[in-house]
């Protein structure tokens, strides 16, 4: 799991340093289209601002409405119907999601059960609540280590010796020797 979160957060911050240093192509008067700046817009910015929008939206409203019931005296109708609208489009992908692993129960024999479990789970409101949260968190860590300066170089993780195949030792390529730097960094 550590690693997990080592790996996620290492791409978190990348995404995160990428968005503040390409920054000033949003604005810049140089060869990109509108098309290109509204692009650049959806894929680094707004993503911040959906994670706010549903920060206030689950972990709000969803008190919220625990306490006082989703109807129209409480909420107006807008609210009601708009309220019921996400939620059964929200149970929509979750449906789909499980009756497509279930259809691929009989190809995929033994697996195909676990996979169907799997994705009951997963693909549940609380697993896409679970999945939020993890996301919600490596963000805030990031924009953290990021406006602290508390960003490191990224850590390379250590691989098993290679196993010999067919009486074969197989040599990592050339470039991977231990004081050698990743390709692209």
């Amino acid at each position: 799991c550590a690693s997990m979160w080592k790996q996620r957060l290492r791409w978190t911050i990348g995404w995160d340093e990428t968005s503040l240093k390409h920054a000033g192509a949003f604005t810049d008067s140089g060869t990109l289209t509108c098309r290109a700046r509204c692009g650049l817009v959806w894929t680094f910015i707004l993503r911040w601002a959906m994670t706010v929008l549903t920060v206030g939206a689950v972990y709000v409203g969803l008190p919220l409405t625990t306490f006082r019931q989703l109807d129209e005296a409480h909420w107006g109708k807008l609210i009601t119907y708009l309220g019921q609208t996400c939620f059964i489009m929200g149970l929509g992908p979750w449906t789909f999601a499980t009756i497509e692993a279930l259809l691929q129960v009989p190809r995929r024999g033994v697996q195909g059960a676990i996979q169907v479990a799997f994705v009951f789970v997963v693909a549940s409101p609380f697993g896409f609540a679970s999945f939020f949260l993890f996301n919600f968190f490596l963000q805030v860590t990031s924009c953290f280590k990021l406006s602290t300066g508390r960003v490191k170089g990224w850590e390379v993780t250590q691989r098993a010796p290679s196993a010999k195949k067919c009486g074969k030792e197989e040599k990592d390529p050339e470039w991977a020797t231990e004081d050698s730097e990743v390709p692209g960094s």
